[in-house]
């Protein structure tokens, strides 16, 4: 059940790129509340920053956010794990290296460390990506346990279907142990025509989602490498990561 606390953090779920700012009246109808409700928690959260009112009404993401966004970005433990170790990989492979991981049904990326090839990196830092695309997903899903993969088969069958994962939950869920057991994942041009990426966990807290670690390049790029070579880099970069955060 929604405790009144989550129900009003739950309006900053409302803002994205898509629908930067919202009317009064549209939040409370979006959360389905009383209006006095509605504007208390508006008031709340201006209070603390987390949103800003424009005139006509109109609410926007506040400048908390981008205090918060300063600080995660200069002490978040898992980048500066993950960041010395990306570059090194850069070095290595020439391929662009991302750091990803999920949030509730949400796939993100916290980082990218580029390398001097020229290809688009679609997704940046804290755009969503889509669930079953790509290889990051894939080993994070994988490394979900099986009740968690039961719940987002059903709350995402259909996407689940169109990436190919399996037509029954059962079908899913093995196809999740067999890049469990893998320990890795190589997509070919499933997020964009001519790149590739290959994956790899890193479980960096017991109780959390681990975080995928990924190598992306041009096919072609991919081709004429030793991939296997690269497979080990990475699962040995993942490896450290999580010794640096007491893990594995």
């Amino acid at each position: 059940m929604m405790t009144s606390l989550n129900r009003m953090l739950s309006v900053l779920d409302l803002f994205t790129a898509a629908r930067p700012v919202w009317e009064a009246d549209r939040i409370v109808e979006a959360l389905g509340c009383s209006t006095p409700t509605g504007y208390r928690y508006l008031k709340e959260l201006m209070l603390a920053g987390l949103l800003q009112r424009f005139n006509g009404g109109f609410y926007a993401l506040g400048p908390r956010i981008t205090l918060l966004d300063y600080v995660i970005r200069s002490t978040d433990p898992l980048l500066a794990a993950s960041i010395p170790q990306m570059r090194e990989l850069v070095t290595l492979t020439g391929c662009h290296c991302t750091l990803s991981r999920l949030d509730g049904d949400v796939f993100l990326d916290l980082h990218h460390e580029c390398s001097n090839q020229e290809i688009a990196l679609i997704y940046g830092r804290g755009r969503p990506r889509p669930m079953f695309s790509g290889s990051a997903p894939k080993v994070v899903i994988a490394n979900q346990t099986s009740k968690q993969q039961r719940g987002l088969f059903e709350r995402c069958r259909e996407e689940v279907l169109a990436a190919g994962l399996g037509e029954t939950e059962e079908a899913f869920l093995k196809r999740m142990q067999q890049i469990r057991k893998a320990g890795c994942y190589r997509a070919d041009e499933e997020l964009a025509v001519g790149v590739s990426s290959l994956s790899v966990p890193v479980r960096f807290a017991p109780k959390e989602h681990c975080a995928a670690l990924a190598l992306v390049s041009s096919t072609q790029h991919f081709a004429q490498s030793n991939v296997g070579e690269w497979q080990d880099k990475l699962k040995k970069a993942a490896r450290r990561i999580a010794l640096a955060l007491g893990g594995e």
